[in-house]
């Protein structure tokens, strides 16, 4: 299903603040939607208003969504909803090309404006959490953290992807006290002078491992 959704379309004002769908007023601006229900104070709620992430207000007119395999344009930001083993693979893939970590500004608040926003702004990958409208009202799911990819990104996650040091899903747990390293981590350990339990010198190995 494609969803298009103009100003006039939404119920909730948060998204059509962070979208820039209309100027934010005053009331937000001062905290009074978060005070005082939600923050202990008119001063807390001003606080999470002037970080929330929010589009110049006119810059778009709505905000259109549908699954990527049907989509006939090209997106801004691909937003995947996954579990945290999925997320794991998801982060190591995004690194796979440059190396860099995943930062981002988490809040328990108006999880289709974090999944988005953001993201567009710096044109960096975003983790968020679903809030309590996305799973009341959309159906998310207790183990599930959202992923967004801006559109740039792509090809850098799918290059990742397909990098077997990038991991794989599931896991299989491995319960022993000395694992063996891979040799580049075995050659670290060296330098550093990290010893096994019986004084020898920690070896890695070349190959993988059945079980990994």
């Amino acid at each position: 299903m494609s969803i298009a959704m103009l100003k006039e379309d939404m119920w909730c004002p948060e998204p059509v603040i962070g979208f820039g769908l209309a100027e934010a007023p005053q009331y937000f601006l001062e905290g009074r939607n978060r005070y005082p229900g939600g923050v202990e104070s008119l001063e807390a709620g001003a606080n999470w208003a002037r970080e929330f992430p929010r589009l110049e207000a006119g810059q778009y007119v709505g905000v259109a969504a549908t699954p990527l395999s049907r989509a006939n344009f090209e997106p801004d930001v691909v937003v995947i909803y996954c579990n945290s083993a999925q997320l794991l693979r998801l982060l190591l893939a995004t690194a796979y090309k440059d190396g860099r970590d995943v930062t981002s500004q988490l809040s328990g608040h108006v999880a289709c404006v974090y999944a988005v926003v953001p993201a567009m702004q710096t044109g960096n990958c975003y983790v968020s959490v679903p809030c309590r409208g996305d799973r009341n009202r959309a159906g998310a799911q207790d183990d599930e953290i959202i992923f967004t990819v801006p559109r740039a990104k792509l090809d850098d996650l799918v290059l990742g992807l397909g990098k077997e040091g990038t991991g794989s899903v599931p896991t299989t747990p491995m319960m022993v006290p000395e694992y063996k390293l891979s040799t580049s981590y075995a050659e670290m350990a060296r330098l550093m002078g990290m010893r096994k339990s019986d004084g020898s010198e920690i070896q890695g190995f070349s190959e993988k491992l059945p079980f990994e």
